[in-house]
């Protein structure tokens, strides 16, 4: 990109607010392309920055936060942006990328951050192209307390195959527990009803969550699954049931 292209960028980075402003007064209809591929730089650097005042001053000459943007001000827990980009129709649950959930399943970190996003309409069964979400993350590497406040704002067990990755992840008795009482199926396949995610990893070998506890060698988890009834006569199972 010539520099004269990224002089927006290059505003932005420095904090500049006043050439930031000269810069899309300045442009015209001949520029536009050019400068809109600029302020797709300058509003990520913005939201790097947390410049609120440079943020609402791209939303208000139109210019559009990508999810990356999006997912970086929740990794900052930047309450005063995010609420910016709401308030200009960012749409919560947009994904990123085909395996990629939306960016709740960023801030799990912190549950004020996630009771935030709630609040403001994240969905925590919001799914990408295949069938995981933030709650199939919370699953693997959220505390029991996210978890718990997940389940509380509709997270549901069918979806996205939680027991399975909590069980992959070597969650605590505690963890397991909780998603086996909030209905998740220890004799459930992998993906068995979702076809695309099905086809997508079933080279990498998908079973039941006592498939997994199995395949590591782990009998604690063997043990409390078969208390929650899972059935060694379906383990090693293969195939969607569609």
């Amino acid at each position: 990109m010539p520099d004269s292209a990224r002089s927006l960028t290059c505003a932005a980075v420095a904090n500049d607010f006043d050439s930031v402003q000269t810069l899309l007064d300045s442009d015209t209809s001949n520029q536009q392309l050019e400068v809109s591929d600029d302020a797709m730089h300058a509003m990520s650097a913005a939201i790097n920055n947390n410049n609120l005042m440079i943020v609402d001053l791209l939303l208000q000459k139109g210019f559009k936060p990508t999810v990356r943007d999006f997912t970086c001000a929740v990794k900052a827990c930047s309450y005063p942006i995010l609420a910016l980009l709401l308030q200009n129709g960012y749409d919560i649950n947009e994904v990123m990328q085909d395996d990629c959930p939306p960016p709740l399943a960023d801030a799990l970190f912190d549950p004020e951050l996630v009771s935030w996003l709630l609040k403001h309409g994240a969905d925590p069964n919001a799914r990408c192209r295949y069938d995981v979400t933030p709650f199939s993350v919370a699953a693997r590497y959220a505390s029991r307390d996210v978890i718990k406040l997940l389940l509380e704002h509709g997270a549901s067990t069918d979806m996205g195959q939680p027991l399975h990755y909590a069980v992959r992840a070597n969650r605590e008795d505690e963890v397991v527990k909780l998603l086996l009482e909030n209905g998740a199926s220890p004799n459930r396949v992998m993906f068995e009803n979702d076809l695309i995610s099905y086809n997508q990893f079933r080279c990498l070998g998908i079973g039941t969550p006592l498939d997994e506890a199995i395949s590591q060698s782990n009998d604690r988890l063997v043990r409390l699954l078969s208390r929650y009834g899972a059935e060694p006569s379906t383990a090693n199972k293969r195939g969607p049931s569609l």
